[in-house]
């Protein structure tokens, strides 16, 4: 999974050169040479949250069941809602803890179906992933909602800050996996076939696109909007998955795509976005 990840972070790093350098070169050359804390600012909040918080979250998935991963990883609207709490003094409103308890009430019905949490020893990566995402996220906002910089200078460091990190654990891991008798699962992927490489070059450029929308919002909202509102993903991802996969959704699973749909209608009429 790691080295997937270094592939998808090249792939975004080429798809960011094409539609950021032409237009914003100056701009990052000015943020290198003469706003250098501010670059190392920003750059040390990439890879807390692209590097660290990736490859902890490729850790977790890899050693615990895609259940668990499914919700874990929603863990981020809690945590940065703290985060945005304590670093950026944004307002704890009854509102945003209601929203925010029934956001993850409804994903834990939509991706667990009403099961339990079976605490595996992947659930504590996933959990400290959860963590240096949020705590990521809200130093971009700390940085840069002050600063006149077009967002997509910021996101241009992602991958540059993000890969050394992700090589690092990969060096780590192969150093463990030398000194382990038996095979590390985040390398099964290292024997790509054809059909891999195609996933990962259109990963890599949905990745980018994600980045360049986060980081706009970002410049122009709250990180509490930003994470709640990302909560929608599991209700796209099931209506994909039944579209293009045949795949059903049980009752349980559509009131917690409700829930989840009606936060969402809380937030976009309420001024979440803006306290």
């Amino acid at each position: 999974m790691l080295p997937f990840q270094v592939m998808i972070n090249i792939i975004a790093l080429v798809v960011l050169t094409i539609l950021i350098l032409p237009r914003l070169s100056k701009q990052l050359v000015q943020l290198a040479s003469q706003q250098r804390p501010l670059f190392w600012k920003l750059y040390l909040a990439n890879g807390i949250q692209a590097g660290l918080g990736t490859s902890l979250a490729m850790i977790g998935i890899a050693l615990t069941d895609a259940i668990n991963a499914g919700f874990l990883v929603k863990f981020t609207a809690v945590t940065t809602i703290l985060f945005a709490w304590i670093l950026l003094k944004e307002k704890m409103t009854l509102l945003k803890l209601a929203t925010m308890l029934l956001m993850i009430s409804g994903v834990y019905l939509l991706t667990t179906k009403g099961q339990a949490l079976i605490p595996r020893p992947g659930d504590i990566f996933l959990i400290a992933a959860c963590i240096f995402w949020s705590l990521g996220s809200v130093m971009v906002r700390k940085y840069l909602k002050d600063q006149p910089l077009d967002p997509d200078v910021v996101t241009m460091q992602k991958p540059l800050a993000s890969l050394p990190v992700l090589l690092l654990f990969i060096g780590l891991v192969t150093v463990y996996t030398n000194f382990s008798a038996t095979p590390d699962p985040l390398f099964r992927c290292c024997s790509m076939r054809p059909a891999d490489f195609i996933y990962g070059v259109l990963t890599g450029i949905c990745l980018a696109m994600a980045w360049i929308f986060i980081y706009r919002t970002l410049k122009v909202s709250t990180a509490s909007y930003l994470t709640l509102m990302s909560m929608m993903t599991p209700v796209l991802v099931s209506i994909l998955a039944i579209i293009f996969l045949d795949e059903s959704l049980l009752m349980i699973q559509a009131i917690g795509a409700g829930l989840i749909i009606i936060s969402g209608v809380v937030i976009y009429y309420s001024d979440m976005a803006y306290v």
